[in-house]
């Protein structure tokens, strides 16, 4: 008897469904590509139970006739192509013609609908791909409505995530598509509440700040480009505005979100100073030749096949390298150079500038020009219990050095920095945060905003005071006490909750390491820069509080905070041996 058989029309429908609609989140991005694709000028998606229960996408755009509506509900039917040769120059979002199918063959499924300007609209209803209801309707724009989704294949509803899990997918699927379309205006409510409202804007940087607020975009370099068959908007972080994750990259060719490793890498190509770990702030907004790209090459069309990839790279790659270059005499983002820290030790004659560092007595001249030796240095203990005169000497970068005996040790200011508030983030007492003196207010992106106001009593615990401000912010009122006098800007806490959101999405709020986790993060963004001067009383202070650590060897992330070369170890480089 033979084994292999040809599988009956259901299962097959069944198994090319799967491969279009995974998740609610797959259902979202075929409708939202829909409507944007009919002409929408507003576009509104409703979500009820993390899309499982409920998922409903309304649009303004062209609509469609009561004949066209019931066709786009058959297998291959499509608009948007009429020949092979269309294939080869893709100009809309959509063309498969199995996204409406292949949702309703899964849901309960409702399309209301009428040409723009008719009178005359439909109303279908169907369950499991099957019509069951078809009949006249006084529609306005298109409405398409999935409810119950996946409530004929139960095993593929068991691998969906939280409610909230699968609400923070759309929400982000949502802003990468509004981020795409300015010219588009967004709505989104989810379980009934609104998370965003994004009104039409004149261009990709106003969407930015719909989005992230106006501080925000006081962080990015802003730079457009041309070069044959590709124009280019870039907005790229300036130097030192990293984070500890790549949330913030965003790269979208000819308005579809799509995921290039090798145009994500050239912009990492064009850093100089990228430290390990960290990560640029990027949206990259590429408008491209049809004819010169393939969107034809991924089930999902999130990839796309470049005629000639090294081109698009090279020409990336330098319009980052002229981003960062149109800023490098700017002040890097950061705290200000003139920046005032109380010092709680009295008579100290140097104003405490390190967060974590404050009370420790010094001496030497807090105004002293640490790219030369120390007129007065410090007797500071060292690692051995010696005591030794330092004379400092910068070395570019984060680096500075001092000798020691028959030999020199080199420090990376950064992680000393880390290491310190790392310890004194962990030991501060619960419920003892650092009022603002004046409260922020943060912007985050609809994702990690659900994320953070599902979490606050988490974040209360990690003594960082939030509260629910609507409309995609947050007011921030109080920070753990050592970085309670930080003049970090609403953009530089705007980056912390957003990498805090993005450790709590990865680890989950029940992970014991969380406050761990957190910690390192806080004190990573709240850490001196690396281009930050300190004078040499502020690096007598900062030495100081790293060598009464735990572990002074060591940042949070596990990077030496200093290295000592002896002599042997010279003499090794000059091959004296």
């Amino acid at each position: 008897m033979p084994s292999i058989r040809v599988l009956p029309p259901e299962i097959r429908d069944r198994l090319r469904a799967g491969e279009v609609i995974e998740r609610p989140v797959s259902a979202l991005k075929e409708l939202l590509e829909n409507s944007i694709d009919a002409g929408a000028t507003r576009i509104r998606v409703d979500i009820s139970g993390g899309g499982k229960r409920l998922l409903r996408v309304w649009d303004d755009g062209c609509g469609m006739a009561p004949e066209d509506a019931i066709l786009s509900l058959e297998r291959h039917a499509t608009s948007k192509i009429s020949d092979s040769e269309e294939l080869d120059c893709i100009r809309t979002l959509g063309f498969r013609g199995e996204a409406l199918p292949s949702i309703a063959l899964v849901s309960r499924f409702r399309l209301d609908t009428a040409l723009r300007g008719s009178s005359e609209g439909v109303s279908i209803e169907a369950e499991g791909g099957q019509v069951i209801s078809n009949r006249p309707s006084a529609a306005s724009g298109t409405a398409i409505e999935v409810n119950d989704l996946f409530f004929n294949t139960p095993a593929r509803k068991n691998f969906l995530k939280s409610d909230a899990a699968e609400n923070a997918r759309m929400l982000d699927m949502i802003t990468k598509y509004a981020l795409a379309h300015p010219a588009i205006g967004f709505t989104a409510f989810a379980d009934g509440k609104e998370n965003m409202a994004f009104p039409p804007a004149a261009d990709e940087r106003e969407r930015l700040s719909q989005i992230y607020g106006a501080e925000f975009l006081d962080g990015l370099h802003d730079l457009q480009a041309k070069t044959k068959g590709i124009s280019l908007r870039l907005f790229l972080s300036k130097e030192g505005n990293w984070r500890a994750s790549r949330s913030g990259q965003f790269l979208f060719i000819n308005g579809r979100p799509v995921k290039d490793n090798s145009l994500t890498y050239a912009v990492y190509a064009a850093h100089t100073g990228l430290m390990a770990g960290k990560h640029p702030v990027f949206f990259i907004f590429l408008s491209v030749d049809p004819a010169l790209i393939d969107v034809n090459v991924h089930p999902r069309k999130e990839e796309i096949r470049f005629r000639d990839k090294d081109a698009a790279y090279r020409f990336l790659m330098r319009s980052a390298r002229d981003a960062l270059a149109s800023g490098a005499s700017s002040t890097v983002i950061g705290r200000a150079r003139e920046a005032v820290w109380i010092s709680s030790s009295p008579g100290s004659g140097t104003a405490d500038r390190l967060p974590g560092t404050s009370g420790i007595q010094t001496t030497g001249n807090a105004g002293a020009d640490y790219l030369k030796a120390s007129e007065a240095p410090a007797a500071l203990p060292l690692m051995s219990g010696q005591k030794m005169q330092r004379g400092y000497i910068h070395l570019g970068g984060a680096f500075s050095a001092w000798s020691e005996g028959d030999g020199v040790t080199i420090i990376d200011r950064h992680a000393c920095h880390e290491r310190v508030l790392y310890e004194r983030l962990l030991k501060s007492g619960p419920n003892a945060p650092g009022n603002l003196l004046f409260p922020l207010r943060i912007g985050l992106a609809p994702r990690e905003y659900a994320v953070v106001t599902a979490n606050l009593p988490l974040l209360n615990e990690l003594d960082i005071e939030a509260e629910d401000f609507g409309a995609g912010s947050v007011l921030l009122r109080a920070v753990p006490a050592s970085l309670a006098g930080s003049p970090l800007s609403a953009s530089e806490w705007g980056g912390i909750l957003s990498d805090l959101a993005h450790e709590i999405d990865e680890r989950g709020s029940a992970e014991p390491a969380i406050k761990k986790a957190v910690a390192a993060r806080l004190a990573c963004h709240s850490s001196v820069r690396g281009a930050e001067e300190l004078s040499s009383a502020e690096l007598d202070k900062l030495l100081e509080s790293l060598f009464s650590c735990e572990d002074p060897y060591h940042c949070p992330h596990g990077r030496p905070t200093l290295i000592k070369l002896g002599k042997e170890d010279l003499e090794k480089m000059f091959r004296r041996k």
